[in-house]
C-alpha cells in the first residue's frame, strides 16, 4: 500500500520537520508539501528543510503548485516532483517535464472519471482521487464518490496508481485497497498517529 502524507502544519500535533522525519522513517512513500499560506521563498526554504529530514531512498517530496510554471520552485528546492493542483489539463504535465532537467514525479487531483481520463492521457505518475468518503479540506467538491466511484476510477486509470483521498481512515483503508486503489493519501490521517496502524 502506497502512502501519501499531505502536510498541514497548522493541524499537526508536532513540528512539521519532526513529523516529516517520522513519516519517512515509518514508510511513507510520498510527502505532498501543501502550505498554501507561504510565499515562494518561504515554500522553497521549507522544502529544502524537509528534504534534509527524509530518507531519500524511500520517500519522495512533491510540492503543491498551482500552475506548471510554478514547477520551477520545486526544481530549485530539489523536490522530487510536483502535485499539480486544480483540474487536470492537457499539456500541463508535459510543461512540467520540460521545466525539470531531471526525472520528475507528477501527481494530480481527480474528482471525476473525466479527470482520470485527462490524467491518463498526460501519463502522470499518481492520481489522488477524492472525495471517497467525505469532503477534502479546502475542496469545493463535497459529494462523496464512495467505494464504487473509487473502483470505477481505478479501472479507468488503466495502470496508473490511484490513491484514495477524503475521509480515509486506518479502519477503512483496506476497503480502498480492495476497490483497486494503490494506496491512500490524507491530511488528518497523517497529522496524528493513526497512519501507523495502516
Amino acid at each position: 500500500m502506497q502512502l501519501c502524507a499531505i502536510t498541514d502544519r497548522k493541524r499537526a500535533n508536532q513540528s512539521l520537520l519532526s513529523l516529516v522525519e517520522a513519516w519517512s522513517r515509518g514508510g511513507v512513500d510520498f510527502i505532498q508539501l501543501r502550505e498554501k499560506d507561504l510565499d515562494a521563498t518561504e515554500l522553497q526554504s521549507l522544502a529544502r528543510e524537509l528534504m534534509a529530514k527524509i530518507d531519500r531512498s524511500r520517500t519522495r517530496l512533491l510540492m503543491n503548485v498551482s500552475t506548471p510554471e510554478r514547477a520551477e520552485l520545486a526544481m530549485a528546492a530539489g523536490a522530487d516532483g510536483v502535485h499539480l493542483a486544480g483540474k487536470p489539463k492537457l499539456g500541463a504535465a508535459s510543461r512540467v517535464r520540460q521545466i525539470f532537467s531531471r526525472r520528475v514525479l507528477i501527481s494530480v487531483p481527480c474528482h471525476s472519471l473525466e479527470d482520470i481520463e485527462v490524467a491518463h492521457e498526460e501519463e502522470v505518475d499518481l492520481m489522488l482521487f477524492s472525495p471517497v468518503f467525505e469532503k477534502v479540506s479546502g475542496d469545493e467538491i463535497s459529494a462523496p464518490q464512495g467505494l464504487e466511484g473509487l473502483r470505477l476510477a481505478c479501472a479507468r486509470a488503466r495502470g496508473i496508481p490511484v490513491l484514495a483521498l477524503g475521509g480515509v481512515t486506518a479502519a477503512n483503508a483496506s476497503d480502498c485497497i480492495d476497490a483497486g486503489a494503490a494506496g491512500i493519501a490524507g491530511i488528518r490521517l497523517f497529522a496524528g498517529d493513526d497512519w501507523r496502524r495502516l
